[in-house]
């Protein structure tokens, strides 16, 4: 059958193997609107079973989880937070803190083991974002944390004062953002073979996960070596140890994949037609992530108080968090250019997100998941077809 998006004769399935879009059940069948649309909002690239805008956490920074890995990644995320509010609800404050600010770090280094992400150059790909992130968080923390407490002192009595919230809420955000790319733009200068949106993605969130557990540690230090038990309300620390263990890391992730999956797209080689959209464009995704880094301090700074704090960071990581499964999925739906014509032979594989078998080609035919976002741990089988519909090889 004929794609009616990219015009190419797409074997048989649901969808079309070259560029992911729907295709009808037969020549000249009507699809609904939202499955004809290029944007394909009906079925997020990464994970077909999600629509694009729902904001799901583990299928867009966690891309490469297959199916059932990514629902026991979401349990214990889901665990991990509220064992994290238990703990502050008791008021074990030294203890939720240590927890909530290594949670998502911890899991995010349990992907990338789990699924082989970079097989050939673990050990490049860890230091050169997550170790680096950690070590300009932690740098950066300690630089600033005098600078912030005498600012902090100065205007005890009569709220921040100007050059605190200069500081704290506009430039220390700035050069975190800054710092935070640096490890993955050594490897985009160093390994000019990671040409692919995912790894920008990929690289961006472990270096923003890093970098956000060592400041949390730093700026917390104090909290850490005190005494075990706290007084006060309950609701004084949930709220805080939530915004470490969830908001803050979401927020530097997003920020940072963004930017990189902005970064890494015009560098593959195999796209035809380079992305013209604005969220795929890095002027714009530099912007954003800025204005994410930016405002929820300074709204925090303005307005102070824990609910609102909450509130304002909130608001960022989830607008960053959907900017950057957006940007993901249109990234992955231009990569379809990069799929060659199958001639007379086929590769088979087995999609690791529905099981059934399809062309290898840049999106699985039967449920339109982008097979580049397969764990490369899977095992699939490997089989070829030949002219008339025989096959011929085994398991790979």
């Amino acid at each position: 059958m004929r794609c009616p998006q990219c015009g190419r004769d797409a074997p048989p399935g649901a969808y079309c193997g070259y560029c992911g879009a729907r295709l009808p059940h037969a020549e000249g069948e009507a699809l609904p609107a939202t499955h004809r649309s290029r944007m394909r909002a009906h079925a997020y690239a990464a994970d077909s079973r999600e629509s694009l805008y729902t904001p799901a956490i583990i299928s867009t920074l966690f891309p490469h989880l297959p199916p059932h890995r990514a629902i026991i990644a979401r349990w214990l995320l889901i665990a991990g937070i509220a064992l994290v509010v238990l703990i502050a609800f008791g008021r074990v404050i030294p203890l939720a803190v240590v927890l909530s600010a290594v949670l998502l770090p911890v899991l995010y280094l349990a992907y990338f083991y789990d699924t082989r992400v970079y097989e050939d150059e673990p050990l490049t790909v860890l230091a050169g974002t997550f170790l680096v992130g950690v070590l300009l968080g932690a740098a950066l923390s300690l630089a600033a944390y005098r600078l912030l407490v005498t600012q902090r002192t100065l205007g005890l009595h009569s709220g921040p004062t100007p050059g605190y919230v200069a500081l704290n809420a506009v430039l220390l955000p700035l050069v975190s953002l800054a710092l935070m790319l640096v490890g993955p733009v050594v490897l985009y200068a160093l390994r000019p073979r990671f040409n692919d949106i995912l790894d920008g993605l990929v690289f961006g969130v472990a270096s923003g996960l890093g970098f956000a557990a060592a400041q949390s540690i730093v700026y917390s230090w104090l909290i850490i070596v005190g005494p075990l038990q706290r007084s006060g309300s309950a609701l004084d620390w949930v709220l805080p140890a939530l915004r470490v263990a969830l908001l803050t890391p979401l927020l530097d992730a997003a920020s940072v994949g963004l930017i990189c999956a902005a970064l890494w797209l015009p560098r593959d080689p195999h796209i035809r037609q380079r992305p013209r959209t604005l969220v795929t464009s890095l002027p714009f995704a530099i912007a954003v992530a800025a204005l994410g880094q930016v405002l929820p301090s300074l709204l925090t700074d303005l307005l102070p108080g824990q609910a609102l704090s909450f509130i304002w960071y909130l608001l960022a990581a989830a607008i960053l968090l959907m900017l950057a499964r957006v940007s993901l999925h249109l990234g992955l739906l231009e990569k379809g250019a990069e799929a060659s014509d199958a001639g007379e032979r086929m590769d088979m594989i087995v999609c690791s997100t529905c099981q059934r078998l399809t062309p290898n080609l840049a999106f699985c035919s039967q449920c339109g998941v982008a097979l580049r976002a397969r764990p490369k741990r899977a095992t699939t089988p490997a089989r070829r077809t030949r002219p008339g519909g025989a096959t011929e090889g085994g398991q790979s």
